[in-house]
């Protein structure tokens, strides 16, 4: 149906995947008042997940990673501004600051995305992937054939590894855990992506301890004192909560609080992304997701409670089940729901063939799921995930263990 909001102006800060499917959404709705879209990066919003994917052959050029070219929004009238530093929000006067200008909304999306982590014991000259910026220099250092070393084995951390060496780099990854990948992964899929990297030459240290790194050497132990190379961490990130906190919003540790819906504790203005973290579905405390697919997804669930507090008669949706994917070495791997946080594994096929369905339980609940070699899985997990998550609800939150 179509809609025309009382008030109708609508502000998005942020031009990853949340924000922009948002304003897309919203649009789609039916929604005709102004839509800004406002972001500090200076590219029209891309494709963030082919950053830490092939990245040592891929084109990482503004034209081949651009998701929408600046037509697709004139076209839906959305204006996009990049390059744009907001410094302030006013909730009272439903106003933010951007480049100095004074911008009026009726409703307000924080889509900040994080920042990667850095550690005091990192020098400034260590690299991060977060931008196409980022990835541009890493690209550049890696086919200049410096070897490669990654602090940190997680989903990115271990997809530079594999880019790398499958390109012939001489790789080495730095993990504090026991194994890479097991904040994501289940014991089984992480020991198995472990030894895939050692098979293809990827020197991989676990409970290694860095004590200092720059960008040409990290030193530390449970590796070699003086390990040189191009330095990269790859320690996650912590969410852009700056400008929600000091325009006296709730956040914490994990993100902007938000309730189910998307709305922050300031009326009119919701968040999505990296950035929210809403209550989890299993055990109702406050908890980011660092997943594409999720982003895009909480972009619409926005998208809805906008359309709804405006007087819309819209439904909103349930917010989603996670799904992520990572292709390692040729192995496609779907990660559905919280396959880290259960007491029980069950394994339908074969993980040493690369044919296998990994299923974590807590209690009786499917709480997660990864499949090896099975692509079309990842969807089917979730809805099933889905169903534990209806089930709890009827009744007393999941205890998770991670």
């Amino acid at each position: 149906m179509t809609f025309t909001s009382p008030a109708g102006r609508v502000v998005v800060i942020g031009t990853g995947i949340a924000g922009m499917t948002a304003a897309e959404a919203l649009r789609t709705s039916g929604f005709t008042g102004p839509i800004t879209l406002i972001g500090e990066e200076p590219d029209l919003p891309y494709r963030r997940t082919a950053l830490s994917k092939n990245l040592a052959s891929a084109d990482l050029s503004a034209e081949t990673l651009t998701l929408r070219k600046r037509d697709f929004w004139w076209d839906r009238d959305i204006v996009i501004r990049t390059g744009t530093e907001i410094t302030a929000i006013d909730p009272g006067r439903r106003q933010i600051v951007a480049d100095g200008e004074d911008i009026g909304y009726d409703a307000l999306i924080l889509a900040t995305g994080g920042t990667p982590l850095r550690f005091p014991w990192m020098s400034p000259g260590v690299a991060t992937l977060r931008t196409r910026a980022d990835a541009v220099a890493i690209g550049a250092a890696l086919r200049s054939g410096q070897p490669l070393i990654v602090i940190g084995g997680g989903l990115i951390g271990s997809e530079l590894a594999a880019s790398a060496a499958t390109a012939g780099g001489d790789v080495t990854v730095l993990e504090a855990q026991d194994r890479p990948m097991s904040r994501v992964l289940p014991a089984p899929v992480a020991d198995l992506l472990t030894a895939q990297h050692r098979h293809h030459g990827v020197s991989v240290h676990t409970r290694a301890v860095v004590t200092s790194a720059d960008a040409d050497r990290v030193d530390g132990d449970g590796f070699d004192t003086a390990a040189h190379g191009f330095v990269v961490a790859a320690l996650g990130i912590t969410p852009n909560t700056g400008l929600a906190a000091r325009a006296g919003i709730e956040v914490g540790p994990d993100g902007i609080h938000t309730d189910a819906q998307l709305r922050t504790s300031a009326e009119r203005v919701y968040a999505a992304g990296d950035v929210a973290a809403p209550p989890h579905p299993l055990t109702g405390q406050p908890r980011h997701c660092e997943q594409w697919m999720t982003a895009a997804e909480q972009g619409k669930v926005a998208a809805a409670t906008i359309m709804r507090d405006l007087g819309a008669a819209v439904e909103i949706p349930a917010l989603p089940i996670p799904l992520a994917w990572t292709v390692q070495y040729g192995i496609n791997i779907q990660i559905a729901g919280w396959p880290t946080a259960g007491d029980r594994i069950v394994i339908d096929g074969s993980l040493t063939d690369l044919d296998a369905g990994v299923r974590v339980y807590a209690g009786d609940g499917l709480i997660g799921a990864v499949s090896v070699g099975r692509p079309a899985d990842g969807r089917r997990y979730r809805a099933e995930i889905a169903d534990t998550v209806a089930a709890a609800r009827q009744g007393e939150p999941i205890s998770l263990s991670g």
